[in-house]
């Protein structure tokens, strides 16, 4: 999270110091209606350009994964950018309704008595914008209240770029047009352009389209007592392979829109076969059994993501809480028939008694040589960080990896960084898409 503030703090002074290049605050004598026209200029600048780093992280761009984590920690970041820009676009509109916020460019900036093009297009930008703004702030906050169904999200997520395109109107129009040949206007020329680019690959529904491979129902495994479905497929030519723990978006033209899914199998490439475990969770994947017949024609995006149990270390713990045990399972196939380097214990908590599952489970681990460590929560009690360090001794010489309910997560990892884990070493999946 902190990583994820850090960038967004960077490219927010990054606009603020090309914008003071550019204008200023401190203005002598003062004068109370330039100050006001400067800040509403400043605020209008962060909050179309956090908009713009926004939309571009939401096309998922697989060549910023290396530089900020993989996809789900670009997803936080979407989501903290898209927080943030709304908070900063309410100061603006605030201060743009007051009298010494109000910029008139034909009178400030214009030295003819000609309109220019965007003087002429100021009435239609000041229209678009409070309407626009309002609906931003409806779609923001489906998106943040996670009791909305999955699929009415992404349906109504789907209207973001085309305010966005609004608002980028709105801006090019009412940013003072001495600006563009400044560092401000150049900077904000480059981010506009990026943000406009995403928006349209949104709207034309774009995303990933060099990443979707058709894919075949092959088989199906349901576990009642978790209420979760194992469904095998058979991925068709075009598939690039993937690592343990990444993860891939799946959906039915017909049925319903892409869902992320952790890959629960190792790639082989001459089976060509890949494996989900879904677990029921009241919107699109309720009664999913039923739903995907064997045969079922779907659609397979990926893979995304860097949780891929690459360290240094030479040993690894392995945390995962419910369907979080998805990418341990993946890794638990890679490894077996291999020569582990590496000593891995495995840490799963249960709410339930799961046999069939848990049978499976402690099958694997057998095979690939992992220390499984089951914990069924009414029996065992909460798994904790000195449950887990009094289990490894060597705790201190592991990395640890998480897959599971945030809160647990920052449980434990604020446990074992407090006796000693560095921060780095706590690689924690956020399987979180909103």
């Amino acid at each position: 999270m902190r990583k994820t503030l850090a960038i967004i703090l960077l490219f927010s002074l990054v606009l603020t110091g090309a914008w003071f290049l550019s204008d200023s605050l401190y203005l002598s004598p003062y004068d109370q209606q330039k100050f006001g026209i400067s800040f509403t200029q400043l605020s209008g600048v962060l909050a179309i350009g956090l908009m713009a780093f926004a939309t571009l992280l939401s096309v998922r761009p697989v060549w910023l994964e290396p530089w900020l984590g993989g996809l789900d920690k670009m997803y936080r970041m979407h989501k903290w950018l898209g927080i943030i820009a709304m908070v900063v676009s309410v100061v603006h509109w605030l201060t743009a309704q007051s009298p010494n916020g109000r910029h008139v460019p034909a009178a400030a900036d214009a030295a003819t008595a000609n309109q220019s093009l965007l003087d002429s297009l100021e009435g239609p930008a000041h229209g678009v914008a409070q309407p626009a703004l309002w609906i931003l702030l409806a779609l923001v906050a489906i998106a943040l209240v996670k009791k909305i169904p999955y699929h009415i999200f992404a349906l109504t997520h789907r209207l973001v770029p085309l305010v966005f395109m609004v608002l980028v109107f709105h801006s090019v129009v009412l940013m003072k047009q001495t600006y563009w040949t400044t560092a401000i206007g150049i900077t904000m020329a480059l981010v506009l352009a990026a943000g406009v680019v995403g928006g349209l690959i949104s709207l034309f529904r774009l995303v990933g389209a060099k990443r979707k491979v058709d894919a075949t129902v092959t088989g199906k495994t349901y576990f009642a007592d978790v209420r979760s479905l194992l469904v095998d497929m058979l991925m068709e030519p075009g598939w690039p392979g993937h690592k343990s723990g990444q993860f891939a978006f799946v959906s039915s033209r017909r049925r319903w829109g892409a869902h992320p899914f952790t890959i629960a199998s190792a790639w082989d490439a001459n089976s060509r076969k890949i494996s989900f475990i879904v677990k029921e969770l009241g919107d699109a994947t309720e009664e999913l059994e039923k739903k995907l017949p064997i045969g079922t024609k779907l659609v397979v995006e990926g893979p995304y993501g860097h949780f891929n149990f690459e360290d240094a270390k030479p040993r690894q713990i392995w945390i995962s809480g419910g369907i979080g045990i998805t990418p341990f399972v993946a890794r638990m196939q890679h490894l077996m028939g291999s020569d582990a380097a590496k000593e891995i214990d495995l840490f799963h908590s249960d709410a339930v008694h799961a046999e069939q599952a848990h049978a499976r489970m402690r099958e694997d681990a057998a095979r690939s040589g992992v220390n499984l460590h089951l914990f069924i929560t009414p029996e065992h009690g909460r798994l904790t960080g000195e449950k887990i360090r009094a289990a490894v001794p060597g705790w201190k010489d592991a990395s640890v990896w998480f897959c599971g309910p945030s809160r647990f997560a920052a449980a434990l990892k604020l446990d074992l960084m407090r006796n000693g884990l560095k921060s780095e070493d706590f690689h924690h999946e956020l399987f979180e898409m909103r």
